[in-house]
C-alpha cells in the first residue's frame, strides 16, 4: 500500500489550521462576551452606584477621558468627581447598545456605540439623553480595562408633549 506522504501532510496542516481557527474564534468570541458584559452592564452600574473604588479597580491604571467639550480628565479626576457627584435618581432606564468591538491587536480592543436615557434638561423639561462613546480596553494579566474614553455628540433632546 502506498501512501501519499504529500496528501497526508496538506491533509493535517488544513485539519490543524481550521482546529486553530476555531480555537481562535471561540476565544475571540470570549473575549467579546466579557467586553460586552463590561460596557453595557458594570460600567454604567459603577457609575449609577457612584462606586469609586469599584471604578478604580475597573480602571486601567493610566485610564484617560476625553470630554465632549475637548477636555481630559485622568483616572484620579474621573473617581473623584464620581465620589463629588450625587446620584442621578431620575436615569433609570439609561441603555448602551454597543455598535461594534474592534481587535487591533489579541489585547487591544475598541468597544463603540451609543448611550441612551431618559433625563432632564437644565430647564427641568425631560428629555432624550443621546451621545456616542468609544473605549478602548487593554487585557491586563488576563482582565480586560478601559484605558482610554471618548465622549463626543452628547444631545438632549426635549420629549413631546413637554412644554
Amino acid at each position: 500500500m502506498r501512501i501519499n506522504y504529500v496528501a497526508v501532510m496538506a491533509a493535517l496542516a488544513f485539519g490543524s489550521s481550521t482546529l486553530s481557527a476555531v480555537a481562535a474564534d471561540d476565544v475571540r468570541q470570549g473575549h467579546i462576551e466579557i467586553l460586552t458584559e463590561k460596557k453595557v452592564v458594570v460600567w454604567p452600574r459603577i457609575y449609577a452606584e457612584r462606586d469609586a473604588d469599584a471604578l478604580d479597580e475597573f480602571l486601567a491604571d493610566g485610564f484617560k477621558m476625553l470630554q465632549p467639550d475637548g477636555t481630559e480628565r485622568t483616572k484620579a479626576q474621573e473617581m473623584q468627581w464620581l465620589r463629588e457627584t450625587p446620584p442621578d435618581d431620575e436615569v433609570s432606564d439609561f441603555l448602551f447598545t454597543i455598535e461594534e468591538i474592534l481587535f487591533a491587536a489579541d489585547n487591544i480592543a475598541i468597544v463603540y456605540g451609543q448611550g441612551n436615557s431618559t433625563r432632564t434638561t437644565d430647564d427641568g423639561l425631560p428629555c432624550h439623553h443621546n451621545y456616542t462613546s468609544s473605549n478602548t480596553f487593554i487585557l491586563q494579566d488576563g482582565v480586560w480595562k478601559p484605558i482610554f474614553s471618548h465622549v463626543s455628540g452628547v444631545t438632549c433632546t426635549p420629549l413631546e408633549g413637554s412644554p
